[in-house]
């Protein structure tokens, strides 16, 4: 997040303890080291910028815009509890000031406080209809917007892009959005439209051609979805993600998902991501097999590997430990998570496949991957590379969804999530060496009010095996 410092006339008010107003500051030199405090938070010159913030506060105590630099120089020291209470004090200092509102949002949104961010996006709403510029008012409404999105409220999303739009008409970046919101608010159709009249605007422009190919693949207009792929991957040849939409225009079933499409996800859900999970989803699999290994090392000095850990909810549920814990994650936002519950001993931001490729052999007694192979389509590389980096005697633990006996041994759904056959994983579990093999059918998780089907699976690297 970026703190826009309003530097123009129109300041608002703070007020003391006895109740009486006092006006920001407007001195050119106290604007200048507000700003340059600014760019050395940009530039990651904390220790610098917290000593100039400190100085500065003893002049101007009651200016809220030091209250959201320190919350922005937490944000850079990885300290939550700074950022939010900084954007706290600021509201408080400036209530009728909707960059202080909205940013008290933003920061609230990003630490799962879901009611609280949705009532300050509104309350910033409303005081942007109050004397605040037009073009000002079009942006705080693209933050309230991006909120709402990240809260999963598409209707609320689209009401306030739609007042932004009102707003700025000429503004492409958010009719975009509009756009955006639409695809994943199931009226694909309407975004191609959108989209198509963006580019005659801007022919070529890739983003705007990535979008609409990803419309028309929700919208089932294939032969759109075709040309725009092909399209995409003339100018950018290079970029997998572009490579996987040609595929699914295609109809070919890619062999796994690109990084940035995984990332993108994750990063997005990552503060809402345990409530939706486990209490919407009812995602229990952490929980079940934090018991099962429990049973498997009671001593609980067992070396653990979480592949695609997320948040850390198999860690949390494992609880303090004599053996290491190791988390891998592509979201730096759900790995941020993860590192709360103070268990994991580290963490690799790096994708399942590298992972399992570049660590050694016989280093592990459980590697976990749950709910992760729904993002990796071909498993030939996956089961192999656990069992040899597990040790003798060692458990892969798992979950997949699964297919019926007659389908292709994976394939990737509308949803995005892999199916894999059961047959064909027992084949690669046998090829590779495990034995015994457990299968257990279970429900992964429950969306949209249908239990996920699949499968939780216990294989053992055998005694006397390298």
């Amino acid at each position: 997040m970026k703190v826009n410092l309003p530097l123009d006339s129109d300041v608002p008010m703070t007020t003391d303890q006895n109740g009486m107003n006092h006006p920001f500051s407007n001195d050119a030199l106290f604007l200048a080291r507000l700003k340059s405090i600014e760019e050395k938070i940009n530039q990651r010159r904390l220790p610098e910028a917290a000593q100039e913030l400190n100085v500065l506060g003893k002049t101007a105590r009651g200016d809220p815009r030091l209250f959201l630099l320190g919350s922005r120089l937490a944000q850079a020291a990885g300290n939550p509890k700074g950022v939010l209470e900084g954007a706290r004090m600021a509201h408080q200092l400036a209530p009728a000031w909707p960059v202080a509102t909205i940013y008290l949002a933003e920061v609230l949104a990003d630490q799962g406080e879901v009611e609280d961010a949705l009532s300050a996006a509104e309350k910033a709403v409303q005081q942007a209809l109050i004397g605040m510029p037009a073009q000002q008012r079009a942006e705080l409404l693209g933050k309230a917007a991006t909120i709402a999105h990240r809260l999963g409220l598409h209707a609320r999303t689209l009401l306030w892009l739609r007042e932004a739009e009102r707003i700025s008409p000429d503004d492409r970046g958010i009719r975009q959005k509009i756009a955006r919101t639409l695809i994943e608010s199931g009226q694909a159709g309407l975004a191609v439209e959108i989209l198509s009249e963006l580019l005659r605007e801007l022919p070529g422009n890739a983003s705007l051609l990535s979008d609409r190919l990803r419309a028309c693949l929700v919208a089932d207009q294939r032969a759109q979805a075709v040309e725009d792929g092909n399209a995409l991957v003339s100018l950018e040849p290079d970029n997998q993600v572009h490579r996987f939409h040609l595929e699914l225009a295609l109809g070919l079933t890619p062999r796994t998902q690109p990084e940035p499409v995984i990332c993108a996800f994750y990063d997005g859900c990552a503060a809402l991501f345990d409530r939706d999970r486990v209490g919407r989803a009812q995602y229990r699999l952490p929980m079940q097999v934090a018991q099962m290994i429990h049973q498997w090392h009671p001593d609980r000095r067992a070396d653990i590997l979480d592949l695609g850990c997320g948040t850390g909810l198999l860690g949390a549920n494992l609880g303090p430990k004599e053996g290491v814990l190791v988390g891998v994650d592509l979201s730096g936002a759900m790995l941020a998570q993860a590192s709360r519950h103070g268990v994991y001993d580290r963490f690799h931001q790096v994708n399942v496949l590298d992972a399992l490729r570049e660590t050694p052999p016989a280093l592990y007694h459980v590697i976990a991957a749950l709910d992760v192979l729904i993002h990796v389509g071909a498993l030939e590389s996956v089961i192999p590379n656990a069992w040899r980096i597990l040790l003798p005697g060692g458990r892969f633990v798992f979950s997949f969804e699964t297919s019926g006996p007659e389908a292709a041994e994976y394939a990737l759904q509308p949803d995005y999530h892999y199916v894999h056959q059961r047959g064909y994983v027992r084949r690669l579990l046998d090829e590779a060496g495990f034995a015994p093999i457990d299968m257990q059918d279970c429900t992964l998780r429950v969306e949209a009010g249908r239990p996920i089907a699949g499968v939780l699976v216990s294989a053992v690297k055998s005694l006397g095996t390298v």
